[in-house]
């Protein structure tokens, strides 16, 4: 008897253990019903406008020749250099799942991008002139030299996975909206 009273209290404080880790590396998102404190998270993020992103497959999709309805995707704007710097920096990994950020450079210009001090993997899709996404890649945590070599006039940051959920890929069109 007393063996088994002891593996329930092991087994509780194990959970507790885990709850305390992930509130101390990930700012608490294990209980998902709780939506984040957004007034704590930094002032260059709370100043981002918010819009919606059209998102319409390219041509030669299955779902552009049934004339289904392009998704639609509503994100943070980071036009402004210090919201551009912010980024997906310093916020819970909530904010990161459920905020994608879109990047707007006037004029389009080639960018790098790295991942220190954010605390998931994301998605960033690269946007021509025309609105033509160029080419997604995967970025994670820690990691630096993210880019690619042609001037882009916008990116979108999502979390990791969203963009295929998406249908974003080489040759959609993404069109920003306010």
């Amino acid at each position: 008897m007393k063996r088994w009273i002891a593996r329930i209290i092991a087994g509780l404080a194990l959970a507790g253990a885990i709850l305390l880790g992930d509130a101390w590396l990930f700012g608490g998102t294990a209980d998902s019903a709780t939506s984040p404190d957004t007034t704590a998270l930094p002032p260059a993020w709370q100043s981002m406008t918010t819009g919606e992103v059209v998102i319409t497959p390219p041509a030669t999709d299955d779902a552009e020749k049934t004339h289904s309805s392009p998704r639609r995707l509503a994100v943070r704007i980071a036009d402004e250099p210090d919201e551009r710097a912010q980024g997906m920096q310093h916020l819970p990994a909530a904010v990161i799942a459920d905020q994608p950020i879109w990047f707007a450079f006037a004029p389009p210009r080639r960018v790098g991008w790295h991942m220190q001090n954010v605390r998931g993997a994301l998605d960033i899709a690269y946007i021509n002139a025309d609105g033509v996404v160029i080419d997604v890649e995967r970025m994670t945590p820690g990691g630096t030299g993210y880019g690619i070599d042609a001037p882009i006039a916008a990116a979108l940051e999502l979390a990791a996975g969203a963009a295929e959920r998406h249908g974003i890929r080489p040759g959609a069109r993404l069109t920003l909206t306010d």
